[in-house]
């Protein structure tokens, strides 16, 4: 799920997905939703968790998928790299845009500016913050319930860009041997999602990009049936 959010995210998503036989364990980050009082996001932290839910669920790496979204996308790489044979296929959304230590000079000042943001804005203005966001966005699936029920975990703000700007995906696709589909909308930051593509060892790989979708696309109505029939035909690709 994406940062602030929880395992609520993708829940709609997955009630779709069920009543193509599919089943999606839903989970929380660290200091997100259920964890929010036992852990702190890290890297580390990210993949003990991940590591616990797949012994738990009783995983069959052969067809397990990873899906992860923004936050949850670009902590995915790490994820992935670390849990190496542990998934067929990867999904990752939101992710276009490099933020991690090689990021431009823009992608940099960006992360700066919002990890003292998110650090020292309250609550209220922080949420007033999303909300302005989500007023402007078109997206109108399930959106608001669904990334806000579950509660707003803003003090993990300044955790979640040092974890995004810790990630170097550029290093880690070429070592991974799977096939990660990628999604994202053309109004979102984006200057290296071809780069990621290119750089997948994997020939199944692919990009799509949602014309007019921005960090909300997953949660558009447009983009959404459009979306999960692409999920599926990469579930039964791999």
């Amino acid at each position: 799920h994406g940062g602030g959010s929880s395992r609520l995210m993708f829940r709609p998503h997955a009630r779709l997905l069920a009543k193509q036989g599919y089943r999606s364990i839903l989970m929380d980050l660290p200091g997100h939703g259920t964890l929010v009082d036992n852990t702190t996001l890290t890297l580390d932290e990210c993949v003990k968790t991940v590591q616990s839910v797949l012994q738990n669920e009783g995983c069959d790496a052969t067809k397990t998928i990873y899906i992860g979204g923004s936050l949850g996308a670009y902590i995915g790489f790490h994820i992935l790299k670390e849990l190496n044979g542990k998934f067929a296929g990867a999904i990752l959304m939101d992710c276009g845009q490099n933020v991690g230590p090689d990021c431009s000079l823009k992608a940099r000042i960006g992360i700066v500016v919002l990890r003292k943001m998110s650090g020292s804005m309250s609550n209220k203005a922080l949420m007033g913050a999303m909300m302005g966001a989500v007023n402007k966005s078109k997206a109108d699936f399930h959106l608001v319930e669904s990334c806000y029920s579950g509660g707003m975990f803003f003090q993990q703000g300044p955790n979640q860009c040092d974890c995004m700007h810790q990630v170097a995906p550029a290093s880690i696709i070429p070592s991974l041997d799977l096939p990660i589909l990628f999604f994202n909308g053309s109004e979102d930051y984006r200057d290296s999602e071809l780069k990621w593509v290119s750089l997948c060892q994997d020939g199944r790989s692919s990009l799509k990009v949602y014309d007019k979708g921005d960090h909300f696309f997953c949660h558009d109505s447009r983009f959404v049936q459009d979306m999960l029939e692409r999920m599926q035909t990469f579930f039964q690709s791999v």
